[in-house]
């Protein structure tokens, strides 16, 4: 008897140790690790529930024993890191992860303790983020904040270049997300090219619902191509003829702002460089001495009268450069923007809906005099895009 008890311990104590091995395992041998940071103590905060909905809802048909998706959501009310998983049923729930005080999520010490927390606790072989929030490119915005990314309450946002402090201190990411306005321009872009392989995004306002996440997860976790997956699944979701036929998501009805259309690139950061050299071979060489530009023929994504964001294509072809000197820049456009769709008009909060006539991708700032006193200093100044693309050269 005393022989079959500690044999018994002895399996038990064998059982113990596998299981450990195992859990460890699983956390170190994971193909890849999502967060999803939800800055949503904002206008925001009532489609954040509905997003992780959509969350949990495209995770059944990811193996959750090779791939992790976290979710940081902080919606104004007990801020919270949370793991999606398959129970025992194959339900999907949400484990806790960790909780916090109310707090200011576009805080930089908050937000590295955050990513940290997920990407140490769950590592794997590679990382993709996705930034949830209200977006404004590069923009100087209230309180001489610039470029920035995310809101909290009503004043606090995320300068670009405290975004990309974060980014410094966490892994390299497969692809970087913004589920957020305006954030696809050549200059975010080119500030962040060191973080991530691929960043996704709009250069121009999205629907409030953002993503959709029942069709965006899976993808997130696909094996091949992964940025261009996430990018057409966001896309086709808007571009589905359903939309405008009756049969609506979320309870959405016809006339919705929703439905107004919305469009997608998806931007190789290894071809930024070549982009810059070859955009360095054109500004300079037909833009001098502080030379007006014309816009009119331009488009513009931005509704609003400020007109900040431009198409960075139309920028470059209204230049009237020699024909073999367009065809190269456009050559290294398209090896950098390696994925772009767009429904015929988008959604506009102060527009409604306009055409895409004349898009292509990514915009940019073009220079005005009427600009000098505030935003064109903060261009030149926190800018890298201003010298790599030769924009220093110009008088401006």
């Amino acid at each position: 008897m005393k022989k079959i008890r500690i044999f018994s311990l002895f399996v038990c104590l064998a059982m113990l140790v596998v299981a450990c091995h195992n859990d460890n395992d699983e956390r170190g041998t994971q193909l890849r690790t999502v967060l999803v940071y939800i800055a949503g103590d904002n206008t925001l905060r009532d489609f954040a529930a509905e997003d992780l909905a959509e969350m949990m809802e495209g995770m059944k048909s990811v193996d959750d024993n090779s791939c992790n998706l976290l979710v940081y959501i902080d919606n104004g009310a007990s801020p919270k890191l949370i793991r999606l998983k398959k129970n025992m049923k194959k339900n999907v729930v949400q484990q806790v992860i960790a909780t916090y005080e109310s707090r200011n999520s576009v805080d930089v010490s908050n937000m590295k303790e955050v990513i940290n927390t997920a990407f140490s606790e769950y590592p794997a072989q590679s990382y993709g983020l996705v930034l949830w929030s209200h977006g404004e490119g590069w923009l100087s915005k209230p309180q001489n904040k610039t470029r920035w990314w995310g809101q909290d309450g009503g004043s606090n946002y995320m300068d670009i270049s405290e975004l990309n402090d974060v980014l410094h201190s966490i892994p390299h990411l497969s692809f970087l997300l913004f589920d957020a306005c305006f954030m696809q321009s050549v200059e975010v872009v080119y500030e962040l090219k060191e973080h991530a392989d691929y960043i996704i995004g709009s250069p121009t306002e999205i629907p409030a619902p953002g993503a959709p996440y029942q069709k965006v997860v899976p993808a997130m976790f696909a094996n091949a191509e992964t940025a261009i997956a996430i990018g057409k699944a966001y896309f086709e979701f808007y571009a589905d003829e359903n939309l405008y036929t009756g049969d609506l998501p979320r309870n959405w009805t016809l006339g919705d702002p929703w439905t107004a259309g919305v469009s997608v690139s998806v931007v190789n950061t290894s071809m930024l460089s070549q982009l810059a050299n070859s955009t360095y071979e054109i500004i300079p060489k037909y833009i001098k001495d502080r030379k007006t530009i014309a816009t009119s023929n331009i488009l513009c994504y931005d509704c609003r009268s400020y007109r900040y964001y431009y198409d960075f294509d139309g920028l470059i072809h209204s230049l009237n450069s020699e024909d073999g000197e367009y065809a190269a820049w456009k050559g290294a456009y398209d090896a950098a923007v390696v994925y772009w769709k767009t429904t015929p008009n988008n959604y506009s909060s102060y527009g409604g809906s306009f055409s895409m006539d004349g898009s292509a991708g990514l915009s940019t700032y073009i220079f005005r005099e009427s600009y000098e006193k505030e935003i064109n200093p903060f261009y030149r100044q926190f800018m890298q895009w201003y010298s790599a693309a030769g924009w220093d050269e110009t008088g401006w």
